[in-house]
């Protein structure tokens, strides 16, 4: 027995590595929080805790992100590891480990070792999970952590089957807290893994653990809100969650009911409707630009049931399943749209193992129906033939990741890059869309974003007040530069002068008169507030 399980972990092994080098990325990836992670990891290991940097203001305490994955990665910079790869590396590692803990906890509770290893494996042909994968993000931490606490209750479950156990003693227990809490402290979507853990006890009616879970869940997030609570940082979330368009501040805020319905509905669809299906089979490309088709939803809806239907058939862990779903979802629909399958990335694992064990559970009713329960035990190994439809997908993964960066961000590094090399730069703020970007090229200086309103005087009172001494005018794609940079600068050409120019496309280096600006502004009666 133990011969065989060594077999197949190392198989599964070999199969993940040929597919995480083949669609590996060396590259910084171009969404920018991954460098805001890293600031962030630096600063930690630096002794300036968990903190950002702020022109004029020195350190301070940081809270757009949680502190966890920051953490995890300031430990590595604190033993002197400071390579990019090492943290793309890390993510592969936490992804191929949350495989492992998948296909041993489905295969002890569906006594399958087949299915076991599918919802292993299916996973590793997932292009969007291989992205996030070998990127310096969150999502496989995350995902680590949730999968952690999974396992842990199942452990947990299954020793205390074997013999009486002492709530007090049982490691499984506390691991599950301490993994839940974890998940919360990297995303705050880990909201979900806190729920599904209180209601797993609930619906078991432990009470003395329930109320230890309760208990230590407050015990280990209370120093995180004092420490908010001191230093009078208040959660943007709920904002979010009231913005129409958090790229649009034009748009204003949701103000009744029937818009909140719209767009929950709109999102529901989004990350549901499309990404669920995304999830399970990538070579189905919906159309993230239109709401989805008839045809579309009913697809959905029915994957949507087989998941809850494979969720249902874990018995023990049907109430743990279903308030992690429930959870995520109202999630998904409640936060602002526009990611497409982004913020489900995280939780595709657990998507393949419900789906497939509800699809299972199903053939298993219409086996025992016509009396072919010998062949049930290798049915799954069928669902590895959804292997075939998926590695095209890989495929493009991977020509994508082997890809050179687009010329506007070639042109965009060559300034940052050009600027690092020359002393009289240093200190200075350089204005620009994803700062965090620009600053990994150009450590020598201070990157600020701009102000983002059609008011082009707000746009220049903001540079203004973050002391810029250069911006940079680029064509990255985002909308923002056309709508608030570019009309500011236009409007106000006398206060910019071009430094630096590089071609196909156009990307400037301007220096901001700020000087002029100062007086230019005093006849704007606006008061700037911050």
């Amino acid at each position: 027995m133990k011969r065989n399980l060594f077999f197949v972990i190392a198989l599964m092994t070999i199969v993940f590595a040929i597919v995480y080098t083949y669609v590996f990325d060396p590259k910084l990836d171009l969404n920018g929080d991954n460098v805001h992670y890293l600031n962030l990891a630096k600063n930690i290991s630096d002794g300036h805790g968990y903190t950002t940097l702020v022109v004029g203001e020195g350190f301070r305490p940081a809270s757009h992100f949680p502190p966890g994955y920051s953490l995890i990665l300031s430990m590595f910079m604190t033993l002197g590891v400071q390579n990019l790869l090492v943290f793309k590396i890390l993510n592969g590692v936490f992804l191929l480990v949350s495989l492992f803990m998948l296909a041993y906890t489905t295969w002890r509770l569906t006594q399958n070792a087949c299915l076991g290893i599918v919802v292993a494996v299916l996973p590793m042909f997932s292009p969007q999970l291989q992205h996030f994968a070998n990127i310096v993000m969150s999502e496989m931490s995350y995902l680590f952590f949730t999968i952690l606490c999974f396992f842990s209750l199942y452990k947990y479950d299954a020793l205390k089957e074997k013999q009486k156990v002492n709530i007090l003693k049982s490691p499984w227990l506390y691991l599950a807290i301490v993994s839940a809490v974890a998940a919360y402290y990297i995303r705050t979507v880990g909201t979900s893994c806190l729920f599904a853990l209180l209601v797993f006890f609930l619906f078991r009616r432990e009470w003395k653990q329930l109320l230890i879970s309760a208990f230590g869940i407050v015990l280990l997030i209370l120093p995180w809100s004092i420490r908010n609570k001191i230093h009078g940082i208040e959660s943007r979330y709920f904002g979010t969650i009231m913005t129409v368009n958090p790229w649009r501040p034009e748009e204003g805020t949701i103000s009744s009911v029937g818009e909140m319905w719209d767009k929950m509905l709109k999102n529901f669809d989004e990350t549901v409707i499309k990404g669920f299906t995304e999830a399970l089979f990538p070579f189905v490309q919906p159309n993230y630009g239109e709401i989805s088709s008839l045809q579309e939803i009913l697809f959905g809806v029915l994957i949507l049931c087989i998941v809850f239907w494979g969720a249902w058939y874990l018995k023990k862990f049907r109430w743990f399943l279903f308030a992690f779903f429930v959870a995520n979802i109202g999630l998904f629909m409640l936060w602002h749209g526009g990611n497409g399958v982004r913020y489900v990335v995280p939780i595709f694992p657990i998507i393949y193992l419900c789906f497939y064990v509800g699809v299972f559970a199903l053939l298993e009713l219409l086996l025992n129906y016509l009396n072919l329960q010998k062949i049930l035990k290798y049915v799954p190994c069928i669902f590895l033939l959804m292997i075939f439809l998926m590695l095209p997908t890989i495929k493009t993964q991977a020509s994508i990741s082997k890809m050179p960066y687009p010329q506007a961000y070639k042109n965009y590094f060559s300034i940052a890059e050009k600027i690092n090399k020359e002393k009289n730069y240093k200190g200075a703020v350089v204005c620009c869309r994803k700062p965090e970007l620009f600053e990994y090229y150009a450590p020598n200086v201070y990157t600020v974003n701009y102000h983002y309103s059609k008011k082009t005087e707000e746009v220049i009172l903001d540079l203004i007040q973050k002391k810029v001494d250069y911006v940079v005018l680029e064509q990255l794609g985002y909308s923002s530069t056309g709508l608030y940079l570019y009309p500011a600068i236009m409007n106000h050409a006398e206060l910019f002068f071009v430094i630096l120019q590089y071609a196909n496309p156009d990307t400037y280096l301007l220096y901001f008169d700020r000087e002029s600006a100062e007086k230019k502004m005093k006849d704007y009666e606006w008061q700037y507030a911050e």
